[in-house]
């Protein structure tokens, strides 16, 4: 008869035990829930529902929190998600990203105390915790572009007698671009051009970084201005607080023509005609112009042939110009000037009896005339410059030996100058240069 009692007894002790273990506060499923009990569409059911726990589901709002910005999700991007249930008791939960139809939106990542389950379609706690409020950490990564809108379900167990709901609803940001311009984006040389960059998406937290090539101009400012001198291309780097994304932006530079008409030229007063050639760079068109009457075999050509007028001899000089038109967009012109002496030729020369030398040539401006021979007459000196003005003047007086005269030209101008001597009815033109 006491046997009959024991094998009564046992099985009666191991239901109390198994009551004892999953009743009152202690969760049915401790090492973590069932898959599919989130209360989404698609689960279509939840813990309370599903016979686990007592009573009905309550919706209970920021259960689950994140750290995806405002401005939604980028596709790719990983983000850390928390889950935080509050009240006594033992807790649990099981959160899965979805859409209406059930499907898994991108990917979970298990953290401390939860685990992947369902084929990694869900994250459940890993074992029961009874903290006040108790949080556990998993992370996601966001889904393709594309996806749209993705929606946190979770199911929470506070003790046995009570399961919440909670959703957390995330949009798909705009993609993070950059895009760089500049106004205006072909200038002249030396003026100023405004850069913008226009940042859209991402974090929505930027900062700017600014470079270019050739190298150096930097800015840290969203909308800089630069003045380049050659054709640029400006880089703009733009964070949003996690990444960086680059766009580029070119300036094309049109550099002011230069011109020039080369040397000064003295020429015989009998010439007729005479060749002038300028050269020029970055030019549209040219034109030859005179300070006299004489006329040019072609004024929009940088290599003609002047036809000196009665009056430039009769005045001695002529002054022509050489201007050119810059290329679009450069507005502006430019011009170089030459300088033309007529002579009459009939001068003394190097090798007759008497002569002239001037020392030094160049000078600083002090200038020493050397004169040779018997002067019957006196010797008229004159000095001017490239314009035709009379910069000094005198008679040497006449007398047999050499005669030597300093002259004092350090007050005027550097460049080129003209002195003229007159004996005996000839006449000659040396060029002075004062440096």
């Amino acid at each position: 008869m006491n046997k009959r009692i024991y094998i009564l007894v046992l099985p009666i002790i191991l239901i109390i035990l198994l009551l004892t273990a999953f009743s009152g506060n202690n969760a049915d499923y401790p090492e973590g829930a069932p898959a599919g009990y989130t209360g989404s569409p698609g689960d279509g059911q939840n813990c309370s529902k599903s016979g686990c726990h007592n009573g009905t589901a309550a919706t209970v709002s920021d259960w689950i929190t994140s750290d995806i910005p405002p401005s939604g999700y980028t596709p790719g991007s990983t983000y850390n998600i928390t889950v935080t249930v509050t009240g006594s008791g033992n807790h649990g939960f099981e959160v899965s990203p979805q859409n209406t139809a059930g499907n898994l939106l991108g990917t979970l990542i298990a953290g401390p105390g939860n685990e992947l389950t369902g084929n990694g379609k869900y994250v459940t706690h890993s074992y029961s915790q009874n903290g006040n409020p108790q949080s556990w950490n998993f992370q996601w990564v966001a889904p393709a572009t594309g996806t749209g809108t993705v929606t946190f379900y979770g199911a929470f167990c506070v003790k046995k007698s009570q399961t919440k709901l909670s959703t957390l609803i995330v949009n798909e940001g705009a993609p993070f671009v950059v895009l760089a311009t500049a106004v205006p984006s072909s200038l002249c040389a030396g003026e100023i051009t405004q850069l913008n960059v226009a940042p859209t998406g991402g974090y929505g937290t930027y900062t700017y970084s600014w470079t270019s090539i050739p190298a150096g101009f930097t800015s840290n400012i969203q909308n800089p201005t630069a003045v380049p001198f050659v054709t640029t291309k400006y880089i703009a780097n733009v964070n949003d607080g996690s990444s960086s994304v680059a766009d580029t932006v070119q300036v094309d530079v049109t550099p002011m023509p230069t011109v020039n008409t080369g040397n000064d030229t003295i020429f015989c007063n009998n010439i007729t005609q005479f060749p002038v050639n300028g050269t020029a760079t970055d030019y549209s068109s040219v034109l030859w112009t005179s300070s006299g009457t004489g006329t040019f075999s072609n004024t929009n050509s940088l290599n003609t042939i002047y036809y000196p007028a009665p009056a430039d001899k009769i005045t001695g000089f002529v002054n022509l110009y050489l201007t050119v038109n810059p290329l679009a967009p450069c507005t502006g012109q430019v011009s170089d000037e030459k300088h033309i002496q007529f002579d009459p030729c009939n001068g003394i020369q190097e090798s007759d009896a008497n002569s002239i030398t001037v020392q030094p040539n160049p000078s600083n401006g002090l200038f020493t005339l050397s004169f040779s021979g018997n002067r019957n007459t006196g010797i008229n000196i004159s000095i001017y410059d490239i314009n035709g003005k009379v910069e000094y003047a005198e008679i040497l007086n006449r007398g047999t030996g050499e005669l030597n005269k300093t002259i004092d030209l350090t007050s005027c101008q550097k460049g080129i100058h003209f002195l003229k001597y007159n004996y005996e009815g000839k006449a000659m033109v040396r060029k002075l240069i004062i440096r």
